[in-house]
C-alpha cells in the first residue's frame, strides 16, 4: 500500500514482519527453530505444537491449562488447509523479490528475543529498505514484542507516528 499510494502513506511501522515474503528466509527462519515448513511451524495441529510455536514466538514462559491450547487451537485454526494454501501462497522465490525503495519513513520495531526473525534479519531489512527507515529494539520480548511490552511498544509507536505526522493543533 505505501509503495501504491505514496501520496497517501506518510510513515510505515513494520514490527515482526517482512517487507515481502522471501522464500530465502522463511526457510532460513523455519529450519532454524526446527520446523520443516511455514504451515507446520504457523498452523500446529496439537496441543504441543502450539505450545511450541508460542514459546518460540514470545519471550516470556507462558504456563496455561491445556484446556486453553486445545480451545485456541479449535477456534483458530479451523479451514487448515485453506490457510495453509494461503501461506505457502505468500511465500515468492528469492529471484521473483524486489524490495522498493520507499519513499516514506519505516520504523522497524522488533522484539530484541525475535527467534523467528531474528533483530540481524531486521537490521538488513533496514539497509536494503533505504535511508529513510529506523530501526528500534525493545528488550525483554520476543516476536510477540507488541503483546508482552505493549507500554514500551505503544510509546515507540506513539513517537514515532508523532514524528511523521507533528500535532497541527486543530482536530478533524
Amino acid at each position: 500500500m505505501a509503495e501504491m499510494y505514496v501520496e497517501m502513506v506518510e510513515g510505515v511501522v513494520v514490527s515482526g514482519a517482512v517487507v515481502a515474503i522471501m522464500e530465502s528466509v522463511v526457510l532460513r527462519a523455519v529450519e532454524g527453530i526446527g520446523f520443516a515448513s511455514c504451515s507446520e511451524m504457523l498452523l500446529p495441529v496439537s496441543v504441543e505444537g502450539l505450545k511450541t510455536l508460542l514459546s518460540v514466538a514470545s519471550h516470556i514462559n507462558l504456563s496455561l491449562p491445556n484446556r486453553f491450547y486445545s480451545d485456541f487451537l479449535q477456534a483458530m485454526y479451523s479451514n487448515r488447509k485453506e490457510r495453509a494454501e494461503l501461506l505457502e501462497a505468500l511465500v515468492i522465490s528469492y529471484k521473483e523479490i524486489n524490495i522498493p525503495k520507499f519513499q516514506q519513513r519505516i520504523h522497524l520495531l522488533w522484539g530484541e528475543d525475535d527467534k523467528i526473525l531474528i533483530v540481524e534479519f531486521a537490521q538488513k531489512m533496514k539497509d536494503k529498505v533505504g535511508n529513510n527507515a529506523t530501526f528500534e529494539c525493545i528488550k525483554n520480548a520476543g516476536h510477540l514484542v507488541h503483546l508482552e511490552r505493549p507500554w514500551l511498544y505503544n510509546k515507540s509507536l506513539k513517537q514515532f507516528l508523532s514524528s511523521v505526522l507533528p500535532f497541527s493543533g486543530a482536530r478533524n
